[in-house]
């Protein structure tokens, strides 16, 4: 299974309102990652506010600051190649670069979610360390 990550530039995405593009496009993203995890992808979010060395130390983004600057980010990579670069990826485009592994992740329900009442299948829950909810309360940690 190929390892995603995602990099990001926006200081504090998930303290922007739900209705602003990078409030929504963050958590959007952040829950899809976090609920990959939770089914045993290897996918990361990484932002330069809060992982800077990490993600400085990346040749992928010092390829993008030479050849897109600052309209590279946020950006999306697949085992350290560059698929999308300038916009947060679609779901469509994170669960097809884990291919197969990606559907079945997604078909499968979490022992993460366990009683929650959504099993982690509901994508508006509100209970605390589950789906949206953890995503939106873990959202400054990195996702392994």
């Amino acid at each position: 299974m190929k390892t995603i990550i995602v990099y990001d530039i926006n200081l504090s995405p998930e303290a922007q309102p739900m209705d602003t593009e990078i409030g929504s496009e963050y958590r959007r993203v952040s829950t899809m990652l976090y609920t990959l995890s939770a089914r045993g992808a290897r996918v990361k979010y990484l932002n330069l506010h809060r992982d800077a060395l990490t993600f400085m130390d990346s040749p992928v983004v010092q390829q993008i600051m030479r050849t897109d600057g600052m309209d590279g980010f946020p950006c999306m990579t697949a085992d350290e190649e560059i698929v999308v670069s300038g916009r947060y990826p679609s779901n469509e485009e994170i669960l097809e670069q884990l291919g197969k592994e990606g559907a079945e992740l997604m078909a499968q329900r979490s022992s993460a979610f366990a009683g929650s009442g959504c099993n982690g299948v509901c994508s508006s829950c509100h209970v605390a360390g589950c789906g949206t909810a953890a995503a939106s309360n873990n959202a400054g940690s990195s996702v392994e």
